[in-house]
């Protein structure tokens, strides 16, 4: 609804806006919630806060590239474009989104959209020559006509007539534009109609009394559409007319006119400012909300583990105490289902970045209090000879190591997602940390890290090299006075390979006098023993080359 009213109500525009950027909130469906953004983005820059409208444009932007909906990519453009050009007039900058638009535009299936981008090219590259303003229409028509999108065919046609007026063709335009605005008035669009009737202002600009008229015209069209800020913007141009004209009748009547608008549009304004406070309100509400729900989550589950832990606990020292508790440990199974059930259930509701921040150490919680209950339930099962309670015992020392299993293997999930964290800012850390060891602008670094090479190696494996590159560095810096130093990533074969190099005075783990120097070079070597792995230590006077293999088996 929001998106049928954009070039029709601009308050009904805003309204379904909200509505859906709420709804989509409280479902947290973030393709609902961008969509109602740009909504709220494009109301905005009509209603003339450019800034706010480019701040939510440029928040949409990078969630339409990160799912690859290259369409409503180019929607943003083309409304960023509509934005600058009313907002700073930043010329490169329109520009260069348009260009940007028509790169993406080349990979669309249906690149109906292109027929505007192509528009918007003419319309706001004021530096454009005649015929590449040619070939870019007749490219916008081509694809109109394709998919028969009467508002971009007419457009075109616009764009026909203005060449002719510009030229000084004008009786060869009028009848062009006479049709245009039959046409428009036809599919009912008050914009295009008022385009229409400025080229008519445009035909008549000597015989002002006629201009004076169809900018009249363009009023009413204006006023039926509720676009104030269009009214205003039409009735300040009739008013220079009129002031040409010299006629005070005239002059007083666009002013009576003006005022009005102008007096309206100051009360949609501030109504527009009271929905702008509410929409804000809504924002803070939903953040206010995601925390809250986040807050309350972690502590059902954690309340649920630890009803789990303790029922678990007090009913195996009963047990313990008691041979005759057939009845006590059918209890026991059907309160532990019903934790473990409540405690799932929980961890779904649970907000995704505090089960990113919580998830590990509630699990590995979990799995240590479930395995200490194992331990308990194996050594009560030695002392017990009742044969129908070791059964019943058999049975809950089943269902606790399928208990245990699942909470390992979700702390392995929770390991898979660090190693893919890992994995994605290694080199960033090592970069980090040779920043960190060169503390002056003098040293100079280079890191490769080949993209493929820790696709299968290990957090812990990781870790160590991160742990190996330090030391390497410290003693470089420190004893070996280098100035440039490289580190190097890659596969060779079934070996992880890393190479350590400088051009400093050398090292010698041999000899005494560099003490330091040789505890560090050795503390390197028992690491990558530790990881089954190979050293190799060369240095002279020109420097320091250290070269480490690791079996990708053992990474």
């Amino acid at each position: 609804m929001g998106t049928l009213y954009r070039s029709r109500n601009l308050d009904s525009c805003f309204y379904y806006g909200i509505k859906a950027k709420r709804m989509a909130t409280s479902l947290n469906y973030q393709k609902g919630q961008t969509d109602a953004d740009q909504l709220i983005a494009y109301t905005f820059f009509k209603k003339g806060l450019y800034a706010e409208s480019l701040d939510l444009l440029g928040k949409v932007l990078p969630h339409y590239q990160k799912s690859g909906d290259a369409e409503q990519v180019i929607r943003v453009y083309l409304d960023m474009v509509e934005v600058l050009n009313k907002g700073i007039s930043e010329r490169t900058k329109i520009i260069s989104l348009l260009q940007k638009a028509m790169q993406i535009g080349k990979k669309l299936k249906k690149d109906s959209i292109m027929s505007e981008v192509y528009m918007s090219y003419c319309n706001r590259n004021a530096d454009l020559p005649a015929d590449s303003i040619n070939y870019y229409l007749s490219k916008s028509a081509e694809i109109a006509n394709r998919y028969k999108d009467e508002r971009m065919l007419i457009f075109t046609r616009l764009w026909q007539a203005r060449l002719l007026i510009l030229n000084g063709q004008k009786s060869k335009a009028l009848p062009l534009v006479r049709q245009l605005i039959a046409d428009c008035r036809a599919i009912g669009n008050s914009n295009l109609e008022i385009n229409a009737l400025f080229l008519m202002t445009g035909i008549y600009e000597t015989q002002r009394k006629k201009a004076l008229d169809y900018f009249y015209q363009a009023h009413q069209v204006a006023l039926k559409s509720g676009d104030r800020s269009l009214e205003i913007y039409i009735l300040n141009n009739a008013l220079e007319v009129a002031n040409q004209l010299g006629d005070k009748n005239e002059i007083i009547k666009v002013h009576l006119e003006l005022e009005m608008a102008m007096s309206i549009d100051w009360e949609k304004s501030r109504k527009f400012i009271s929905d702008y406070v509410k929409y804000n309100a809504i924002q803070d509400d939903n953040k206010l909300l995601s925390k809250k729900n986040a807050r309350g989550t972690t502590w059902l589950v954690l309340i649920s583990i630890a009803a789990v832990v303790l029922l678990l606990s007090v009913y195996l020292m009963m047990l313990y105490r008691s041979r005759k508790a057939k009845e006590q440990i059918e209890v026991l199974n059907n309160v532990a289902n019903m934790q473990i059930i409540a405690m799932e259930e929980a961890k779904h509701q649970a907000v995704r970045e505090e089960q990113q921040r919580l998830g590990q150490d509630l699990h590995d919680g979990l799995s240590s209090s479930i395995a200490s209950i194992r331990h308990q339930l194996e050594i009560i099962l030695m002392d017990i000879d009742d044969t129908a309670l070791k059964n019943k015992l058999g049975i809950l020392q089943i269902e606790t190591e399928k208990a245990y299993k699942a909470a390992r293997n979700k702390s392995h999930e929770w390991f898979s997602t660090a190693d893919e964290q890992l994995e994605q800012s290694f080199e960033n850390q090592i970069k980090l940390l040779t920043d960190n060891s060169l503390p002056n602008s003098r040293y100079h670094k280079t890191i490769h890290i080949d993209d493929n090479s820790l696709v299968n190696v290990g957090t812990d494996t990781r870790i160590a090299l991160l742990r190996i590159i330090q030391e390497a560095i410290t003693n470089i810096i420190k004893h070996a006075k280098a100035k440039n130093v490289g580190v190097l990533i890659y596969e060779e074969e079934d070996d992880l390979l890393l190479t350590i190099n400088d051009d400093g005075i050398g090292l010698d783990e041999k000899t005494s006098g560099n003490g330091k120097s040789a505890m560090g070079l050795q503390s390197i070597r028992r690491r990558v023993q530790s990881l089954n792995g190979k050293t190799n230590i060369h240095s002279d006077t020109k420097g320091t080359e250290i070269t480490i293999s690791i079996p990708l088996a053992s990474a």
